[in-house]
């Protein structure tokens, strides 16, 4: 085994290894992680719009650049930290003058390969299973799952936090085979901890059940706590709690108007647990039951293919506590089971020689994956962009960088569209999501004490956007389908506010209102 105090610069053999395979037997593979990158950043710039939470996320950056202030000027129902982490390709952005969408992609794609490489360096330096040559065909299928397996979810903050959480998962698989639980060099360490504490910072404190019970298993084998104060528990453990901390002394609007305000309308509306099982989770628990199967039993099952597993059915408490169901709440728990297979396979064995049941259970796996994959793949190619095509072709021949409010129901109405056409949002808050939220909140009420608070919740949210539209005077106005246009105008402020506004473009879930005194391009007719 070799030591933990080799330096990152020092050659390995199994590297050296790998690299005359590049000439030969690992030309192939490297060829296709070439194509895979290559297929995602035609996925992430060309075929899916950047999604909505990232375009949000985006903007929210350029106007905390502009001087503006996050959650007085701008409300995020998110920690600091979520915006901050899209910062630096904002920046990019201002430095360049090429679109920050461009730097996240490029972004993306260079901390996937990062993540990865660092994850095999571990993994190639304790098993020699992983310097087979055949093993070289792993990374392109690795790199694929981690960039493309949900492409309009590409850079969402579950994306990010599945790059982050890969070294340290190898690192545990690695710490699992020393008798002291000591391995790694330093750098390893420290970059495995930086992404624990990314994974957790990502999504507080929902994704830590994905780190903790691994290490909880691995503490109850050896029947030891080392595996919880191992360096980068540690040193992930110390950045949170610097992190928390910041929050509360420099952001403390955070824990005295945002939390409250999240607990009030939108953790409230949220799936039973019933209707959360029977969706992601229900593939990631059906993997891991076929993935044991395939390794004989739990006992046959090795610590690389239990820790990931672990790790994935770690996530899925998260996305249960959440309560929506959304594809990027379930990206890592989903890739990651998707891994724990892919490392399982080499150790199948001889596929002749195995039971029925073996045989089955990997078949099934295999189609699991295909399935999932193939048609999150036609999923993102077939989808309908065309509506937010046309409301951007027809806001840019008709007004220059215009300045944009929403009050539809759904952020997606108001982004990415504020990017695509080069607008200004000026809105505080992304979208009318909370008056949506507690306008259903009111309908379900039993009591009326709850309705009448969800009811002034809405209505209170609604008098900010009114106030906010006749104040600022937006060019445009974006709303959502006709029937909700239809209800924020029965109020009478909304009305008030919109009176100077006429509809210039409609499609069946946005209606983009201009107003009358705006400058435009060309004349548009009312």
């Amino acid at each position: 085994m070799v030591s933990s105090a080799r330096s990152l610069g020092e050659p390995l053999p199994a590297i050296g290894r790998f690299s005359r395979f590049v000439g030969g037997a690992g030309a192939a593979p490297s060829l296709l992680v070439g194509v895979v990158v290559a297929y995602a950043v035609w996925l992430s710039t060309v075929v899916t719009p950047t999604n909505v939470d990232v375009s949000w996320l985006l903007v929210a950056c350029d106007r905390l650049l502009g001087g503006e202030r996050l959650n007085t000027d701008i409300m995020e129902t998110n920690p600091p930290f979520s915006i901050f982490l899209y910062m630096p390709f904002m920046l990019l952005e201002k430095l360049s003058g090429i679109r920050a969408e461009v730097w996240l992609t490029l972004g993306v794609v260079c901390l996937s390969l990062a993540s990865l490489f660092v994850s095999a360096r571990i993994l190639v330096r304790v098993d020699p299973i992983y310097r087979q040559p055949n093993a070289l065909w792993a990374a392109p299928v690795a790199l694929f799952m981690v960039l493309c397996f949900l492409p309009d979810q590409f850079g969402q903050r579950e994306h990010f936090a599945l790059i982050a959480i890969l070294p340290w998962l190898a690192l545990q698989c690695a710490r699992q085979r020393t008798p002291d639980f000591v391995t790694g060099s330093t750098v390893e360490r420290v970059l495995a901890g930086l992404g624990a504490a990314t994974v957790i910072m990502l999504k507080p404190p929902h994704f830590a059940l994905a780190l903790l019970l691994p290490s909880l298993c691995l503490a109850l084998q050896r029947r030891s706590l080392k595996p919880f104060f191992a360096m980068e528990n540690l040193l992930g453990a110390a950045i949170i709690v610097i992190y928390v901390a910041s929050i509360a002394i420099f952001d403390r609007a955070y824990f005295s108007e945002i939390l409250p305000f999240i607990r009030e309308v939108y953790l409230p509306l949220r799936a039973s647990v019933v209707e959360m099982m029977a969706n992601w989770p229900k593939i990631v628990l059906l993997l891991a039951a076929a993935v044991v199967l395939a390794a004989g039993d739990i006992r046959q099952l090795h610590w690389d293919v239990r820790i990931p597993l672990l790790a994935a059915l770690g996530f899925i408490p998260a996305f249960v506590v959440m309560g929506k169901g959304w594809p990027n709440h379930a990206l890592p728990m989903v890739v990651v089971a998707v891994l724990a297979f892919a490392v399982q396979l080499p150790r199948f064995g001889e596929f002749r020689a195995a039971g029925f049941v073996r045989k089955a259970a990997l078949v099934f796996c295999c189609v699991l994956v295909l399935q999932i994959t193939g048609r999150a793949q036609y999923a993102a190619l077939t989808a309908d962009n065309e509506p937010i095509e046309r409301s951007a072709a027809t806001i840019r021949a008709t007004i220059e960088n215009p300045t944009i409010m929403s009050i539809a129901d759904r952020m997606q109405v108001g982004h990415p569209l504020t990017r695509l056409v080069g607008g200004k949002f000026m809105s505080r808050h992304p979208g009318a999501w909370a008056v949506f939220n507690a306008e259903i909140l009111a309908r379900k009420a039993d009591e009326y004490g709850q309705k009448r608070k969800f009811e002034g919740i809405r209505d209170r949210v609604i008098g900010e956007y009114a106030a906010e539209i006749s104040a600022k005077k937006p060019d445009i106005v974006l709303s959502g389908s006709p029937s909700w246009t239809a209800l924020m105008l029965q109020d009478k402020r909304i009305a008030a506010a919109l009176s100077d506004y006429h509809v210039l473009h409609a499609e069946p879930e946005i209606t983009v209102f201009l107003r009358g005194g705006a400058r435009q391009l060309t004349p548009v007719s009312n």
